[in-house]
């Protein structure tokens, strides 16, 4: 029952939050939509550990964006920013607000649609970001007008511009996956450090193979990361979240967790290789996390930072619980 309540009220706040506004008026964009910070980073660093994100001296006078999602494409997507203040500090409460324009000719954007964008955040709240779910009707060149309303009143307003795919290079929702032979224990004698660089390993992630599992006939839970070296912004603590997701269902999925790179221990002396499975995917981006079903077919994918509830609710989904 307690499942059940707790589905409802997340399922009802998904959709308080992500409820498009309604505004009989048609906005003008009051900003230049710039190119997005890049969410790349030159430095190493365990997921979830705190780093600064941006350079102070980078920082504007109002705000700086980060599109979160290395790729969007037409149908569903959960788009999503990272913000920094004036100080470059990343800001973690504020009511945040999408107008997105379609630029199919720059010169004359047209207003499409407006959102409120939903918080996540880590558990410890040292990295958040602001989200929306939500269908591209079409690829091209695409902006978003991001306004900010901090806790003080202040107000902040900026805008980015970005691509939007008529199809997906990598793996996507629909999609069979790959029925490759991923490693497992059993092929490096279960020596854990050679596939995982988690600080304490899951050894139950490194069991089956992803063909093992697809063949199995339960879900599986896939995640791409790489605890150790995580190069992006917006990493977050990916692998605790997907150990505490298998706690809780561990008996009617199966979790499976990739490296990101070749190399391990240290990826560094085979020059940040990545793996063949992020290849076979199409990725070029960490973390991700594929939900994936009994037949092999990817029910749901999310990149970057996502909280256990997020996840839980899709599983919950899936399983018909």
């Amino acid at each position: 029952m307690q499942t059940i309540l707790k589905k409802l009220l997340a399922f009802l706040m998904m959709g308080l939050l992500m409820a498009a506004c309604s505004n009989t008026e048609t906005p003008s964009p009051r900003t230049e939509f710039g190119q997005p910070l890049s969410n790349r980073t030159e430095d190493k660093h365990k997921e979830g550990e705190v780093h600064r994100h941006i350079n102070p001296e980078d920082a504007t006078e109002q705000i700086q964006l980060v599109l979160v999602p290395s790729e969007l494409i037409v149908g569903p997507n959960r788009f999503s920013v990272g913000i920094f203040d004036q100080g470059g500090n990343l800001v973690h409460e504020a009511g945040v607000h999408f107008h997105f324009y379609d630029l199919g000719d720059p010169s004359m954007p047209v207003y499409e649609s407006e959102a409120d964008a939903y918080p996540l955040s880590t558990e410890m709240g040292d990295v958040t970001i602001f989200a929306y779910e939500r269908e591209f009707p079409h690829g091209g060149d695409w902006a978003v007008e991001v306004e900010v309303t901090f806790p003080d009143g202040n107000e902040a307003i900026n805008g980015i511009r970005f691509v939007v795919f008529e199809d997906s290079p990598s793996i996507k929702p629909g999609d069979q996956v790959p029925m490759v032979e991923t490693p497992t224990l059993k092929d490096v004698n279960q020596q854990v450090s050679l596939i995982s660089s988690a600080e304490v390993p899951n050894h139950s992630f490194y069991e089956y193979s992803l063909d093992e599992s697809v063949e199995s006939g339960r879900p599986t839970l896939l995640l791409f990361a790489t605890p150790a070296f995580c190069q992006t912004r917006f990493c977050g603590p990916s692998y605790e979240i997907f150990n505490d997701l298998a706690k809780l269902y561990q008996d009617q999925v199966n979790f499976i967790h990739l490296e990101v790179f070749t190399g391990l221990p240290n990826p560094e002396a085979n020059n940040w290789a990545v793996t063949p499975s992020m290849e076979q995917f199409g990725l070029q981006s960490e973390p991700w996390i594929y939900l994936i079903d009994d037949q092999g077919m990817v029910l749901y994918r999310v990149e970057g930072l996502f909280t256990l509830e997020e996840i839980e609710f899709h599983i919950q989904d899936s399983l018909g619980l």
